[in-house]
Formats: C-alpha cells, structure tokens, sequence
C-alpha cells in the first residue's frame, strides 16, 4: 500500500480510501468483514458522512468491537444540504452534525471532517472561525470541503493565514480518469476533470494539498463490469444518475483504451484507473467502493501497478500506443 500524510493526522494515511456509502455501510448491518480486510490490505482510511445512512453507526459498532480505533484514519462529513436541498453551511448545523457523527461513531474526535458541501453566500473567514474552533476543542484533526472549488480552498487558506489560522488542508472533488460531464445528483457537486479545470488542478498539485477523489470509478462504469463494445449496457447496469454523469462517448472511448492495457499489463479495469490516479501528478486519494471483502482485496492491487507517461497518455486519449 502506498501512503501519504495529512497535516493534522497523526498517523500514515493510506492512499487508497474505502468509502463508505454503499449499501453494506448505509444499512447499517454487520461490516467487520469490510474493515479487517481493508486494514489487512493496508488500508487504514475510511470515508463517511452524516448523510450516509448508517453509515457512521455500523463502523462505530466495528470500532467498539474490534478496539481498533487508533489503526483507522476516520473522514466524514457535515452541513450536507437538506431534504429540500436548501443549503445549511453554518456553525450551528456544522456542530449539530459533528456531535451526532462523533456520538455515532463512539469517538471523541474525527480525523478529517469535511463540509460536505460550500455555501458561496456565506463569507468564507466565518467557516473558517468555526471550524478552528472545532480543531481547538479537538474534536477534529485536519478539515476541508468536499465539493469546493478551488477558488474557495484558496480564500480559506488566504483568510487563515492572515488571521493566523489553521486552513484547509484537504479538500475532496470528484476526480476520475472519466469524465464527470454533469452534476449526477444535482446540487452542488464538483468535479476537477476535464480541460476547463485544469486551474484547479494545477492549484491542488502546486500546493500539495490532498485531494480525496470520489466516484473514483466513476459510479463502476470504470469498474469492470461494463465493456465497451456493449455500452448499451449502461441503461440496465446504471441508475439515472451514473448515467447523466458519466454516460459520454469520450468515456467509452476511455474503457476501451483501458480494456486492451488491461490485456497487455494483465490487470483489471479498476485497478488500472486507480493506478492512473495513483500516478497524477496532484496527491490523489481516490475513494473505492466495496461490498464484498474479495472486492477490496482486488481493487488494493492498484497500489502496486505502475504506469508509464505513455500508458497514462494513453489512457486519458491523449496518443496512441
């Protein structure tokens, strides 16, 4: 396993993130399986949210049980918009959710908490004041935005380092070898692919800052089980949102690209994605997806594929082999 550090968090964190939104987490069943295997693997990681099911209190169930607490880095999130999707980016909702999440996962501090979504109308020096606040109290390590832009990352660190704060020192975009051509859930999402966030970017590889990468798969399309010669496929495989996101001609494009490497490296398709992003040139995270132990074993390989600028090129359907 490869690992990396995050200003904030005491311990190595492994590059490979496992996510926690699938159903085995969001049901709030039995996911020992799912933790011993990643840690068996190296990965030490897990992502959740407030707004996962129940999520929080199945891996908190694991904790307890297991006493392994001090071996996970634990990342979730808070002030996700409500059922309404109005906005709620405040430090009244902010602490509301971060109790709730530390009383749910039965610790008394998170490892990396993220705003699960920005509020652009809310000046961002007063997001920063609270969320200071919650890193004094430690009750929270290293924090960030999931769905930020770049820009707004930039602001919060402007603003603390004039106040002589603690900023943002991890920030969670969607990042994929696909291309993410629409907001799949439609409020608020962001993603850093694609030629019209190269600024962003370039910003997240000048400054170091860790990006954990959702949908790393792309929502499985870049998960193997779809071919390229059959992308009719996508309507019976996907719901509606994986396909509005994700369902382009240029991503199909990709899978192919990534089905004849995968012959040559003999490898599979999610693993040579995450490979790819393993290889960027910002400190790419990327979050998996896994119901079954099995699964995570497989996807874990990643970390020990290398791939050539050529590959890479290659793949992202920037030259020929």
């Amino acid at each position: 396993m490869q690992y990396t550090s995050i200003p904030y968090v005491a311990k190595p964190v492994s590059r490979l993130v496992l996510g926690a939104a699938g159903a085995r987490f969001a049901n709030g069943g039995d996911v020992s399986d799912l933790m011993e295997t990643a840690l068996d693997c190296g990965i030490n990681a897990v992502d959740t949210a407030r707004v996962y099911g129940e999520s929080e209190a199945a891996i908190g169930r694991w904790l307890q049980k297991s006493g392994r607490r001090d071996e996970i880095v634990l990342i979730s999130k808070g002030c996700h918009p409500n059922l309404a999707f109005l906005p709620r980016v405040n430090e009244q909702a902010a602490a509301d959710d971060l109790e709730r999440s530390l009383e749910l996962l039965g610790t008394d501090h998170i490892d990396v908490y993220l705003l699960h979504r920005d509020q652009e109308s809310v000046p961002v020096g007063r997001i920063v004041d609270f969320l200071n606040r919650f890193h004094e109290e430690g009750k929270i390590g290293a924090f960030g935005g999931s769905n930020w832009t770049a820009r707004r990352v930039a602001e919060a660190n402007e603003y603390a380092e004039k106040h002589g704060l603690t900023g943002f020192t991890v920030s969670s975009p969607h990042y994929s070898l696909g291309r993410q051509k629409h907001d799949p859930w439609g409020n608020g999402c962001r993603t850093v692919t694609g030629t019209k966030n190269a600024d962003q970017r370039q910003y997240y590889h000048e400054t170091g800052i860790p990006v954990l990468a959702w949908s790393s798969l792309c929502n499985g399309v870049f998960s193997g089980k779809l071919k390229s010669d059959s992308w009719a496929q996508l309507q019976k495989l996907f719901g509606i949102n994986a396909r509005w996101a994700y369902g382009c001609p240029d991503n199909r494009e990709r899978l192919a690209h990534c089905e004849r490497l995968v012959r040559e490296k003999d490898t599979g398709v999610a693993q040579l994605v995450l490979a790819w992003l393993l290889g960027d040139e910002m400190n790419v995270l990327p979050i998996i997806s896994a119901s079954s132990p099995a699964r995570i074993r497989d996807t874990a390989a990643a970390a020990n594929l290398t791939l050539t600028p050529e590959e890479r090129a290659y793949l992202n359907l920037q030259r020929e082999l």
